[in-house]
This record gives structure tokens, sequence and C-alpha cells, in this order.
């Protein structure tokens, strides 16, 4: 971890394609650079567990120290940026790197999130107990699925509006409170404006409509009453008309992300209206897009002081930071039910997606590290992994080594869990998911 603050705060010591230990503060356009590292895979495929994997703790432990590990490497390289002496070509760059974060993955993220939300939203509208086929509720899943892992590929740069407007928690707070939805539901009058409590908003509550048991929900029980436990005298009926007014509330937070972001542009006015006639706020104190507030850390314009205090919200701060998901995946979504006993506080437990949840949220801050969707590492790409490339040894880049292990390491030992999620902690706790109603208490 120090090798790369000393390396930094030393002059910001450039690399060339042959090891160069000068002190120089030269920067070397990463393109240039020849990346000798060998770095983890991450695997692919699904694994077959056994009885006896379920009752194993090792899993679990194992997948919360790679998450703490990448909290250690992330906060470490956004320390040694923060102590280096920057050269102007090399805030410049810093600059473009912060750019790139915004136009080729955080607007193209929140963008496929509208999109998929809104989609999901247009299929929920068509669907009525008289006319409800299993087609139907599998398209409506699939969409769900979509639109719920671009959300997960979000929260490491939930900092900015996601934060600043409470979108986060009004449309991602977990657990469910079956007991405040069942009440609601039992109300006789589904009053869109009575909606006002998260807990029962947001994808966890359509998840709870959609599936069970890792599965779309059947035809049959939507037409009929509901056969979970506690909610035998709901009806289908009730469940989905509850369901398309929550639809339609994340599809208007998603816009809200979007244009957020991205700003007012043309392609967007339609969704930019209808964040302005649900009296949604879009801008910062400012008056600027985030993306704009982001690319701008450092002047005047912007709510970021320095180009410095931007970084950190980005790597490491407190909330909001891809530092902060790591740790939340680590301490909370895994620990909390799986370590704690907590067994209510599984996350995405009817869809069975909570593995894939946690992966998707670190593949997040792989995304934030590379500067794109798809997970793929260039030089050629205004990125934190090439402005370290830029700045160390390339034959000892110690910074992108840790920082990428970590991230393919966590998401491998995530993976490595004994699936479903729910099920492996309600075996590892001894306790019934359905039987257990989450009290706030950790």
């Amino acid at each position: 971890m120090y090798v790369s603050v000393a390396v930094l705060s030393l002059s910001m010591a450039s690399c060339s394609d042959s090891d160069n230990d000068s002190d120089s503060s030269e920067f070397i356009d990463p393109t240039t650079v020849k990346d000798n590292y060998s770095y983890a895979s991450e695997r692919t495929g699904t694994s077959v567990f056994t009885d006896a994997d379920y009752s194993n703790v090792a899993f679990g432990n194992i997948a919360i120290e790679n998450c703490t590990n990448l909290v250690s490497q992330l906060e470490a390289a956004n320390e040694a940026i923060g102590k280096a002496s920057l050269t102007e070509e090399q805030t410049a760059y810093l600059k473009e790197v912060l750019a790139t974060l915004v136009d080729d993955v955080i607007v193209p993220t929140y963008t496929s999130l509208a999109d998929n939300t809104e989609k999901l939203e247009t299929v929920l509208n068509g669907l009525t107990t008289e006319t409800i086929t299993q087609a139907q509720i599998s398209e409506a899943c699939e969409y769900f699925a979509n639109a719920r892992s671009y959300w997960e590929l979000s929260e490491a740069f939930l900092g900015g509006a996601a934060s600043d407007f409470d979108i986060d928690p009004t449309i991602d707070s977990w657990p469910l409170s079956r007991t405040l939805l069942v009440n609601y539901l039992s109300s006789g009058t589904l009053n869109e404006d009575m909606l006002d409590d998260a807990s029962i908003l947001g994808f966890h509550a359509l998840e709870f409509v959609l599936f069970r048991n890792g599965q779309p929900r059947k035809v049959e029980e939507l037409r009929g009453m509901d056969t979970y436990n506690g909610f035998e005298n709901i009806s289908g009926a009730v469940e989905l008309t509850y369901a398309q007014q929550v639809c339609k509330l994340l599809k208007e937070r998603a816009y809200q992300l979007q244009v957020a972001w991205e700003g007012p542009t043309m392609a967007n006015a339609a969704r930019l209206k209808a964040v302005q006639e649900a009296g949604l706020d879009y801008q910062t104190a400012k008056k600027q897009s985030f993306g704009y507030n982001l690319k701008h850390a450092g002047e005047s314009t912007s709510t970021f002081a320095t180009l410095k205090s931007a970084v950190a919200q980005v790597l490491s701060d407190e909330e909001g930071s891809a530092a902060a998901i790591a740790n939340e995946v680590g301490t909370a979504k895994i620990a909390n039910p799986f370590a704690n006993g907590v067994i209510s506080y599984v996350e995405s437990p009817y869809s069975y997606r909570s593995i894939v949840d946690f992966q998707d949220n670190i593949r997040s801050v792989r995304n934030v590290w590379y500067g794109n969707v798809n997970g793929t590492r260039s030089s050629k790409i205004k990125s934190f992994y090439a402005f370290f490339l830029s700045v160390e040894n390339a034959a000892n880049n110690a910074t992108n080594k840790k920082v990428v292990d970590a991230f393919v390491n966590s998401i491998n030992a995530i993976g490595g869990m004994p699936s479903p999620f729910v099920k492996y902690c309600s075996i590892i706790t001894g306790k019934d998911f359905s039987e257990e109603e989450y009290t706030g208490e950790d």
C-alpha cells in the first residue's frame, strides 16, 4: 500500500518501456507504456454446490475479506493522488479521467437504467388479471433484471444526484417491510400519495410482486390470491396495481438520474419534461449538471473546491464512492445476514439475485477504475488505470496490481458463495427468511 504513496509523492516518478527509476516529473503518455503485470482473472461459469457447502462459513468469510481488501486498496490509491504534487500535465490528465468517467461510464449506465425501467413500466401497465399470461410475467421479470443490474452497476458513483436527492433510498431501500406492505395492500384504497415510505418502494417492492423462489411468479397466483406467508388475503390484482404505481415512481427517479448527470439534451427532452412535471430536482446547488460538476472540479462553477476533492469523492469518500460500496457489500450486504445473523437483511431474496447484485456492485468499481462499462483494461482510455500506469514504473505498477487484483478477487469470491444467498444464510443462521421481519437492528 505505502509503495504507491511513496512513488507518487516523489515528484510523480514517470515510466517508460524500459525500467526507469528517475524522479523526473515528466508525464509519459500511457499509450506508450507496456503493462507487464499479470492480473487475476475474473472467473466465469456457475459452480455446483453440495449440501455441505451451504454449511461452510469459509465461502462467506472469504468474500468479506476480499471486499475489505478492496476498500484498503482504493483508499491507498486515493491517498497517493491526494498527497502527490501534481504537475499541470498530470492535473489535466486527471480531469480527462473524470470526464471519461462521466461520458463513458456514469451517463451510459444511468441511460440504460432509464431505458430498461421505462420498458418494465410499459410491460407492467399492460398487465391485467383478466388477460395476463406467463410470457408477460417473464418479460416483466427480464426487464426488471436488466434495470436492476444497471442500478447495481451504478453504486460506485452514488455521490452526486443519487445521494443529494435521496434517490438511492427511494428506489433501493431494503429490507422490504412486509408488515407495512401488507397493511397498505389491505387498506382497500391504493393511493399513490400514500406511498411515502421507502421501505415499500423501488426495486425490492417490485421484486416481491414479480418473483418467488428465484423464478417469475406463476400466472395462476397473480390471477388469484397470494400464497406468501402473511399475504394470503391479498389478491394478485391488488399487487399488480401496486407494482404499476411503484414502477412509475421508479421510472421517474431513473429519468432524474440520467438527466441530472447528462444535463438537458435533445435526446432526453421528454425525460427532462417528466422529471420537471414530477417536481424532481436535477441540478447541483450551482445550477449545473452533475456531469459538468465533476468535469469542472476546482473551478468556481463546480461544488468541488479542488480536483483532488472530486477524485476523493469518486474513489474513497465515506459516502457514494467506490470504496464505500465495496465496504457496504462486505460489512453490510454480506456480513449482516451471513455473519451477524440478521437473516431478514438479505438483499434481493425473492429473485435470488443477491450474489449477482453484489458482483455488479464490485463491477461498478471496476468500471470506475477502467473508465468503461465492458471491463476492458486499456492504456488508451483516460482512466485511473492508465493514470497510475503512467506515473509508476511499468515493471512495478503496484497500485494497479493491487486495485485490479482486489476487485477481481472480490468478484470471484462473491461468486464462490453458495447460491441462492438467502438459502446459504438461512442454513448458516438456522433461520427461515420468510418468518423473519426486519426491525432495523443490524
